[in-house]
């Protein structure tokens, strides 16, 4: 995944300055489960370039655990109801 710092968020297809998102949060990177699981360099680069709402909402709904094992891909994340919900909403924000 190419980091870039502007453009077009991920999720919310908003204009914005962009921070990445790792879909395996960097916490969890050394743990034996995870570096089994998908190795360090798919977790350095597995992410998302979002804006910072999206990026900060993500850690408000998501444990990193839970975000490391059942939401690691954008499809994961979107089908979750209550972040489905959220970005419908954020897409109409300025």
């Amino acid at each position: 995944m190419t980091r870039i710092r502007y453009g077009d968020c991920e999720i919310c297809g908003r204009e914005k300055s962009l921070s990445f998102h790792h879909l395996i949060p960097c916490n969890l990177h050394k743990k034996k489960l995870f570096l089994r699981k998908f190795g360090k360099e798919e977790m350095k680069t597995r992410g998302l370039n979002l804006c910072r709402m999206c990026h900060s909402t993500i850690h408000k709904f998501f444990e990193l655990k839970d975000l490391g094992l059942n939401y690691n891909t954008k499809k994961k994340l979107m089908e979750n109801e209550k972040f489905a919900n959220y970005v419908k909403w954020v897409k109409k924000q300025k």
